[in-house]
Order: C-alpha cells, then sequence, then structure tokens
C-alpha cells in the first residue's frame, strides 16, 4: 500500500493542535497547584456562593403565636440602649470576612489559641489590626481547616475599634446546636431573671475565602459589658471550666490586681462552713446571695446540666468590689432542655458545684429557692412570649441560612417548632410544681379511673375529636393520613411502687416503618420512648403498660399515642384506669 504524504499545511495544523493541548494542560496544573496552597490555608477551598437578600419564603416554623410580641422576652425589661442592640434585639445578622495571611497565618496554625493579627469586612467596613484566636472547650473545639469557633477582639490591639458597637465577641460555630438559637434564647431569659449574662445573636462568616454558615455571635464578658451592670467594672473576672470550682486556683481572665483572690479565698471558705447558723452569714457576706438563687432556678429550669449548679462547668466569676461579693455568670448554654429533660425536677438531687450545695444545704436559702423557681416560672419563662421570640428569631436565621445552605434552612422550622414544644412542656412541668397535683385515689380494688386528658401533637398534622359509639360510650380518638406523632395525655402523682396503665383500643388501618421503634399504637409513659406495636385493622381489645414509680419522681405523664404514617386509634374513655399492683 502506498504511504501518503503529509502536506506543509497539515503538518502546521497538526503542531498547533499539540501546543493549544500542552497550554491547556499546563493551566488545569496551575489551577490545581492554587487550590492546594488554599487548602493549606484554613482548610479545602469551597466556591462562594452569589450573595442574596435573604429569603423569607419558606412556611412559618409553626403557627404564629395569639400574644405575638417582638422581642417577646426581654421587652418588657430593657432599660436603655446598649451597644450590639441591633444584632441582639433587632436580629440583625452581619455577613463577617475574616483573613489572615502569612506569618499569622502560620502562627495561629502553630498556636491557634494565642491571639494574631486579622483583617475583618463586613460589606463596605474594613477592621484592621483584629486581635483574633480559635477557641471552644472538649465538646466544641474544631481546628482550623474544619468549623472552628473564635474569639475576636477589635479594640485589644487597635484602641476605639468596635464592631456595631461592641469591643470584643466569640463567633461559635453551634457543633452542638444546630438549631443556632438556644443559646441566644436562654442567654435573654437568664437576663430577664436579674442575672447579668452577655447577649447573643448570630453572624454569617467566611474565613481565608472559606464560607463555614451562619455562627452564634455573642459578646464577650469585658469591661464594656460589666459596666452595664457594675458601678467598678475592675474587678477580676475568673474562668470557670469543667471540673474547676471556687476553693481551687481558678484563672484570672480580667480585673485590675489579678493577684489579688481575696473574694474568690473568702467565698470557698464561706461555702465550707460546717455549722449552717455561721455558714449562712458567711454566704451572704462573699456571695451575692440574691441573685445566685436566679442563677441557680435558670439553669435548673432550662436544665443546663453542663453548668455549675450539676456539673461545675460553663460559668464565670466575677469579684464585685464594691460590695465585695462573688457574682456567678452563666456560659455555654447550647443544649438547652434536651432529651427527656422537660420533666427532670428543679430541685437538685445533688448539686454538683460546691456554692451551689452549699446554698441548698442552708434551709432558709433552700426556702427561697423554691420560692426563686415559682417566681421565675410565673413571671419569665412565660410558654407564649418564649414561643413569640423563637418564631421572630427562627424567621431571621433561616433567612440567613437560605443564602447558604438550602437543606438547613428548609429544615430550620421543625427545629424551632421542637424548641416550642420542649419550653411548653417544660412550662406544663413548672406549673405542676407550683401546684402540685393531688396523688391520685383507688378504689378497694386497686383501681383508678383517668377521666382528664389533652392532646398533643409532637410531629405531622393529626386530628383529635371526642366521639361516641352506638352504644354511647366515649371515645378518644387520633387520625392521620401522613407521618405524626400525636397523643392525649395526663398527669398523675403516684406514690412508689408498681403500676399497671389499662385501656380498650380499637386500630384502623394503622401503618408505620417497622425500622422506627418508637412508632405504633397503644399507651406508654413519657419516659419511655418505645411505643406499643399496634398496627392494621384491630376490632376493640384489652391493652397494657406496666411502670415503676420512684421515690425521685412520683409525677409519671400517662401517653395514649399514635404515632404512624397513617391510621386511626380510638380510646374507650371509661376503660382508661390505673391499676396498682
Amino acid at each position: 500500500m502506498a504511504r501518503r504524504e503529509l502536506s506543509a499545511s497539515k503538518l502546521v495544523k497538526y503542531l498547533f493542535v499539540a501546543i493549544l493541548g500542552c497550554a491547556i494542560g499546563f493551566a488545569v496544573l496551575i489551577a490545581a497547584g492554587v487550590l492546594w496552597v488554599r487548602s493549606l490555608k484554613g482548610g479545602p477551598a469551597k466556591p462562594r456562593p452569589t450573595m442574596v437578600m435573604a429569603r423569607n419564603d419558606f412556611p412559618p416554623p409553626f403557627e404564629v403565636p395569639r400574644t405575638f410580641k417582638k422581642n417577646a422576652i426581654l421587652g418588657d425589661v430593657l432599660e436603655r440602649a446598649a451597644p450590639g442592640d441591633d444584632i441582639f434585639i433587632d436580629l440583625v445578622i452581619p455577613k463577617i470576612e475574616i483573613t489572615v495571611e502569612g506569618a499569622e497565618w502560620s502562627k495561629l496554625k502553630r498556636s491557634p489559641r494565642e491571639y494574631v493579627l486579622a483583617t475583618i469586612t463586613e460589606g463596605e467596613k474594613k477592621y484592621t489590626n483584629v486581635a483574633f484566636r480559635l477557641k471552644g472547650g472538649p465538646g466544641s473545639y474544631r481546628d482550623v481547616g474544619d468549623m472552628p469557633s473564635f474569639t475576636v477582639n477589635f479594640d485589644k490591639f487597635a484602641e476605639g475599634q468596635t464592631f456595631h458597637g461592641l469591643k470584643k465577641i466569640h463567633l461559635n460555630s453551634s457543633v452542638q446546636d444546630r438549631s443556632l438559637m438556644e443559646e441566644k434564647i436562654s442567654r435573654e431569659l437568664f437576663n430577664a431573671a436579674g442575672v447579668p449574662t452577655p447577649r447573643a445573636g448570630n453572624a454569617q462568616v467566611t474565613f481565608n475565602d472559606r464560607l463555614l454558615g451562619v455562627y452564634v455571635l455573642v459578646e464577650g464578658i469585658n469591661k464594656q459589658f460589666l459596666k452595664r451592670h457594675y458601678k467598678d467594672p475592675d474587678g477580676n473576672v475568673y474562668d470557670g471550666k469543667s471540673g474547676n470550682e471556687v476553693d481551687q486556683n481558678m484563672r484570672t481572665n480580667s480585673g485590675d490586681d489579678r493577684k489579688d483572690k481575696s473574694g474568690l479565698r473568702a467565698l470557698a471558705i464561706a461555702a465550707k462552713e460546717p455549722d449552717l447558723t455561721l455558714r449562712r452569714a458567711a454566704l451572704e457576706d462573699t456571695l451575692d446571695v440574691d441573685r445566685f438563687l436566679s442563677y441557680m432556678a435558670m439553669e435548673m429550669i432550662l436544665w443546663h446540666w453542663d453548668g455549675y449548679t450539676m456539673h461545675r462547668n460553663n460559668f464565670r466569676l466575677f469579684h464585685d468590689r464594691p460590695n465585695d461579693r462573688m457574682v456567678f455568670f452563666p456560659q455555654g448554654m447550647d443544649q438547652m432542655l434536651n432529651g427527656d429533660s422537660t420533666g427532670r425536677s428543679v430541685i437538685p438531687q445533688q448539686a454538683g458545684g460546691l456554692v451551689a450545695r452549699s446554698v441548698l444545704e442552708v434551709p432558709e436559702f433552700r426556702q427561697r429557692y423554691r420560692e426563686r423557681v415559682a417566681q421565675i416560672a410565673t413571671n419569665v419563662f412565660r410558654a407564649d412570649a418564649i414561643a413569640s421570640r423563637i418564631y421572630e428569631v427562627s424567621t431571621a436565621v433561616r433567612g440567613a441560612l437560605a443564602e447558604v445552605d438550602e437543606r438547613a434552612a428548609s429544615s430550620h422550622g421543625a427545629m424551632a417548632d421542637s424548641l416550642r414544644r420542649r419550653v411548653r412542656a417544660r412550662a406544663a412541668y413548672l406549673e405542676r410544681f407550683i401546684s402540685p397535683p393531688k396523688p391520685i385515689t383507688f378504689n378497694e380494688q386497686g383501681l383508678a379511673a383517668l377521666s382528664t386528658w389533652r392532646p398533643q401533637t409532637d410531629l405531622g398534622q393529626p386530628t383529635f375529636s371526642q366521639e361516641r359509639d352506638a352504644e354511647g360510650k366515649t371515645l378518644l380518638r387520633i387520625a392521620t393520613k401522613e407521618f405524626c406523632t400525636a397523643s392525649y395525655r395526663t398527669v398523675v402523682r403516684l406514690d412508689p411502687g408498681s403500676y399497671q396503665f389499662e385501656a380498650r383500643i380499637k386500630t384502623k388501618g394503622v401503618v408505620f416503618k417497622e425500622i422506627d421503634e418508637k412508632a405504633g399504637a397503644g399507651l406508654r409513659i413519657s419516659r419511655f420512648r418505645k411505643g406499643q406495636r399496634h398496627a392494621g385493622d384491630n376490632d376493640w381489645m384489652p391493652t397494657t403498660f406496666e411502670f415503676e414509680v420512684t421515690p425521685e419522681k412520683p409525677e409519671v405523664e400517662l401517653v395514649c399515642e399514635l404515632r404512624a404514617n397513617a391510621g386511626e386509634i380510638f380510646f374507650d374513655l371509661a376503660s382508661l384506669k390505673l391499676k396498682k399492683l
């Protein structure tokens, strides 16, 4: 076969294509190198989305409270304007871009908890020489390549520089609270109860061109904060971290005379005084007892299990020098009313903190504590007011999330509704704490009728109704066409012992997923999460649920529940009884 010769023009064309291919390959290599360098500068690079106006077209997190009022928790107790009110009250969510470069970046990677110089940009405004470092405890600390939390001091290296009027802030990634609200709501409640507490809001954070998302912004405990509450802001502030106690050598965060720990030592001596009469006098001389009672009450109401009262963690101590008394400030409130805490006692069974334990051992203080819980439950922990604020905050947070994470924004309403329901459940417990239900009365056969029930929706849109059948019997009905968790509930106070909850039930078309261990239709108690697995169509049949009551938890919430994807359940009201075993 004859060989074909290439013409000069074709040779030039092939040569041009080869050179073009090499150029493209070289450009790809250069781009990959740039991305690799950026990945060393604050973690993997992520494309920054085009910033748009905050979206508010999501469905509301729950029905607007009938008594809705803006800033409902603190609206009646604010006395004057303060720096950062636009963030903390009006719910402005600033967009913060943080840049740490060169030698400062190397220093930050080497010693992340030591201040370095950073530049912060918010819109057209630029802040230079900003003191910046990483922060976080054992459960929340993340390194620079992850989603770290930050301490930012605008005034430390640039005197007089402020951010929305604030000299020092913390930016928390809130890894333990994806709703981004629990810290804020808790802090507002502490302030409403008269406990000086740094306020919280939110911010959208970008770190070295890497969009981290929506954070929780908290004001720092510095002289600016202390001046709002005390005439002398120069007393020592002590750092209460995990396991720290007043009789230990606590680290001094700030103060004019850091070596003078006389106030701390005096409080430790008072707390250890064995004679209760002498202890009472000593504590009144060294501790702001009135505020400490409110501090303990709010920690227990919110079930701040990782705070000072229960766990000797997440607190600060301030020496109020003119009065020569120590004051506790709460910290780290990102796990509010979690788990089954809504029914937990507000009376500490065994306080973890030395001062909390010492105060509650004094009979007069213990009585005052019970009275303080009732006062705060009535005047501060108002479910409708808190629901209004949750609604308001959730709307703002979802608008900010929509710019960075559509999925997180769409699911935020469910988180807000969950928080609202936990608040309502806690408020119901507090009402029973103030006016305890009378112990239930059993007849000679050991039976007690249960006639007072309230409906409760946890998930979905179920239908509740009270009906009469052909025989004239009163029936409680729950029905759903989509997934729901719904129930009728009542709370009873019982003596320690064994009991049986019993009823006659009927089901129609009850369907649920087998993998959902909590699903089903039937009876249970609130602390027992697994439901009875009645499914399909069942004519009237008896069902029972046995449980134990301990001296520590005399109140039991009885639950007639439907947790299913579809179906109906009927409870014969006259058959709903308790039996003493």
